[in-house]
């Protein structure tokens, strides 16, 4: 550390002329006051080695600020106190510096909590220093003006607490403008010379070895930000209009275990971060092709629907050459052969289907054999009975 000079420079030591005195004290009250100041300044050494001791009680966590920072910024900032003591114009250096020792500290990572502890202890050594110098000649002098040093001291903490939110906000405003760059790149599979594992590293996902991703539509995304926004293992990314969420897959805790309470489309155990965008664009087709109000669409429930509309976009009609033919059955007819098509397509058992429908197994063959005259096809021969699946999807559901 430089060593300081005994006393105040010329330029800012205080000329304690009767005619630049403050109008709060008498002209002897306020020599006297600086007085101790300037004993004080003799002794800047002592107040950085004092506050370095108190410094030592402070944790950062694992947060490692160089101890050759920590003793500049002690010096510098006992010496930009008592230039304000001595009611004196700070020198250049020092004018800035609550800003930049907040800005370094944010930067640093340094909790803003135990920041502001190291920082009000300097209340405690001005005045102990103050206390050492003054001794019990001058005690009464150090009482009358111990609002004098809380002010500057508060003044101080405030600058340094405003400064660092600030600091804050634009480092997290920057991480999200990079996070953000980064999730470009990648689904826009421009990922550069370290490929998607080098997006990983970034992101802090390098060790991430499966994920599960949301595709969630305008009307939902509101909810669904409300909902997500406090897990911080989730990624946001806004693609044509729909928010894209992903986050690490597990079993037990996963959305398909625990569905969220809005509608959106899933796809889960991606198996790494390359293989995300290509399940945004499956989720997006599931969200898609979803029944409105069904929650979460997934390729088992949804599979039918995207089937369908790839038929009808293939081959024109067909889904409405079949359909017309329920359209001419009566209104409870046609209800009691969807029933029995969908129950004996999600059981395979005519049996179930029975139990489901509280009918006799009899009433299930003659209801399968009705559909069949109905529509064409049989639905116990499993090729025909996928074809009336993907055929029917959608048909006679509201949405």
């Amino acid at each position: 550390m430089a060593q300081h000079s005994p006393s105040l420079p010329s330029a800012a030591r205080p000329h304690l002329q009767a005619a630049s005195l403050p109008n709060a004290q008498g002209a002897s009250g306020q020599a006297g006051w600086y007085g101790l100041i300037e004993r004080l300044w003799s002794e800047r050494d002592a107040l950085v080695d004092d506050f370095l001791q108190r410094f030592s009680t402070v944790s950062y966590g694992s947060i490692d600020v160089p101890p050759e920072d920590v003793r500049q910024v002690a010096a510098d900032t006992m010496e930009m106190f008592l230039f304000q003591l001595a009611d004196r114009e700070l020198p250049p250096k020092l004018r800035e510096l609550p800003r930049e020792v907040a800005a370094r500290r944010a930067q640093q990572g340094v909790p803003i909590g135990a920041f502001l502890e190291a920082v009000r202890h300097d209340f405690r050594v001005l005045w102990k220093g103050l206390e050492r110098v003054a001794g019990e000649d001058s005690a009464g002098l150090l009482v009358a003006n111990m609002d004098r040093l809380l002010d500057t001291v508060e003044g101080y903490v405030t600058n340094i607490q405003q400064a660092f939110v600030e600091e804050e906000a634009l480092l997290a405003r920057d991480k999200q403008l990079y996070r953000q760059r980064l999730m470009a790149r990648l689904f826009a599979g421009d990922t550069g010379p370290d490929g998607a594992a080098g997006i990983a590293q970034a992101l802090g996902l390098a060790t991430v070895r499966r994920f599960e991703l949301l595709a969630v539509g305008p009307d939902a995304s509101e909810a669904a930000q409300r909902s997500l926004l406090h897990d911080r293992r989730i990624h946001f990314y806004e693609l044509d209009g729909t928010m894209v969420i992903f986050r690490e897959w597990r079993q037990d805790t996963s959305w398909e275990a625990r569905p969220p309470a809005f509608d959106a489309g899933y796809v889960g155990r991606i198996g790494e971060l390359a293989e995300v965008p290509r399940a945004a664009a499956t989720a997006r087709t599931l969200l898609e092709h979803r029944r409105p109000g069904s929650g979460l669409a997934t390729v088992g429930t949804t599979w039918r629907r995207v089937a369908g509309a790839l038929l009808e976009e293939s081959l024109p009609g067909y889904a409405t050459s079949v359909t017309d033919a329920l359209d001419h059955c009566t209104e409870h007819e046609r209800q009691r052969l969807l029933d029995v098509a969908r129950s004996y397509a999600r059981t395979g058992s005519i049996k179930q289907t029975a139990q489901e429908l509280y009918c006799h197994r009899n009433t299930v063959v003659n209801r399968l054999h009705s559909l069949k005259e109905e529509i064409g096809l049989d639905l116990t021969v499993p090729d025909q009975a996928a074809l009336a699946l993907v055929v029917l999807s959608g048909y006679g559901e509201n949405g």
